[in-house]
């Protein structure tokens, strides 16, 4: 087994998720882990792994999901690549979420907002305070979810129409 071999499985499993084959992703992505950790490639490893938890938690499986993503955050801290740590600990926390474990959940939505933020990723920032917004829209914390919704706009560097238009309404004061 080499490199090629795992950017092959990485490619199957691309494929698989892409026709909404999340399970057959997974073990995909998990193959071409194991298989760059055989060529002592960590970096793309952790990739995979990240990966494989996203189609595991497509798949249902939030669980699982959880458990994949185990130790990816590390590999990318010690690699000091912000945007992907951020990444792994969004996958977390997604899975946290889909576990309704509510409040780890939040916690590490939060991380992953403050690494994104560091990394200069707005797109990416936007999206998790958007799920931030939603777990505290959830319990009715209205004024949370506020400020999340107003994070999410005012971080998103390529605004859609409708999100030009709320920044607009928000920018005149005629939504809060």
């Amino acid at each position: 087994m080499n490199d090629s071999t795992a950017s092959a499985l990485a490619e199957q499993g691309k494929q698989e998720y892409a026709k909404g084959a999340y399970l057959a992703a997974a073990k995909l992505f998990l193959q071409a882990a194991q298989t760059y950790e055989k060529v002592n490639d960590p970096l793309n490893a952790a990739e995979m792994k990240n990966n494989q938890s996203v189609a595991l938690l497509q798949g249902g499986k939030a669980s699982d999901a959880l458990q994949a993503a185990a130790g990816t955050e590390e590999i990318f801290e010690n690699a000091g690549d912000l945007k992907r740590q951020g990444i792994s600990v969004s996958n977390r926390a997604a899975a946290l979420e889909g576990m309704k474990k509510w409040s780890e959940a939040l916690a590490e939505y939060e991380r992953a907002a403050s690494l994104f933020e560091q990394a200069g990723e707005g797109d990416m920032h936007s999206i998790v305070r958007k799920a931030s917004a939603n777990i505290h829209l959830k319990f009715g914390n209205v004024n949370q979810t506020g400020m999340d919704v107003y994070d999410s706009l005012r971080l998103v560097e390529k605004p859609t129409l409708t999100q030009r238009i709320m920044k607009f309404l928000m920018r005149i004061r005629l939504i809060r």
